[in-house]
């Protein structure tokens, strides 16, 4: 893992920031990670300062030419759909529907095409992805979101299906409410990243340059299809994606 005394100290105030109740007002320029690779150093030292295990990983990009970004998920904060969530255990919380894939069995490191690494998804689902900030301030640069899981706060898991290549992985049919009230924009349906089987093969090929083995039964969420959507207050929160299945989580 690539650790300096920079990465170490972003990491323990990420750490002690998703342990307490205050998000970070403003990081110390000196606390910025020297690039991609550093801020993926703090993502995993994070999680071993909060013992945490991975239970899921985040993969998305801003546009299907970009390059992408990820983060692992921790356990503690991933569950199955129908639970209930505390708005105020966030900072600042958004929703987001997205698909996601199940893993069958382990992916060792290596190198793999789309094919391959299709191979070892078991199943694809619907999720809700929570998503939150560590920091107070807005408009850091990016490695500082990078750095902090790429503003993961939580991740309901829905249902689902066998992996059947001919879904319509693009512009699926779907809807995004709250307590029946429709959250999703007009222009919905459109993961900027593109097809997220080709996110989730950059990732598998992102890990495996780190030497890192992806587990059977992790989950692996692939971008939003109604953008992010700032949490209003309070209800039921529920998604579905045409020939996937549904999401839903009450929000208190």
């Amino acid at each position: 893992m690539f650790e300096t005394p920079a990465v170490e100290s972003l990491a323990q105030l990420l750490a002690d920031t998703r342990r307490g109740d205050t998000p970070i007002d403003a990081p110390a320029a000196a606390l910025l990670p020297a690039d991609a690779d550093a801020a993926y150093a703090v993502q995993l030292r994070t999680l071993d300062l909060l013992g945490e295990t991975i239970a899921a990983w985040k993969v998305g990009a801003k546009a299907p030419m970009d390059l992408p970004n990820c983060a692992p998920i921790p356990a503690s904060v991933v569950s199955d759909a129908g639970g209930t969530l505390a708005l105020d255990d966030f900072f600042r919380p958004g929703l987001e529907l997205e698909i996601a894939f199940r893993l069958a069995r382990d992916i060792k490191p290596k190198i793999y095409d789309e094919r391959e690494a299709l191979m070892f998804v078991g199943e694809t689902l619907v999720t809700i992805e929570i998503t939150d900030s560590r920091f107070a301030t807005r408009g850091l640069d990016s490695r500082f979101t990078l750095a902090d899981l790429q503003n993961n706060g939580a991740l309901v898991i829905g249902s689902g299906r066998a992996y059947d290549a001919s879904l319509n992985y693009l512009t699926p049919k779907l809807t995004f409410s709250l307590d029946g009230v429709n959250l999703a924009p007009a222009d919905t349906g459109i993961n900027t990243g593109g097809d997220p089987r080709t996110l989730l093969t950059w990732l598998v090929n992102h890990n495996g340059r780190r030497g890192i083995t992806m587990r059977a039964g992790a989950i692996v969420t692939c971008g939003s299809y109604v953008g992010m959507i700032p949490a209003r207050g309070a209800g039921v929160l529920r998604g579905t994606i045409d020939g996937i299945g549904d999401a839903s989580v009450t929000l208190k």
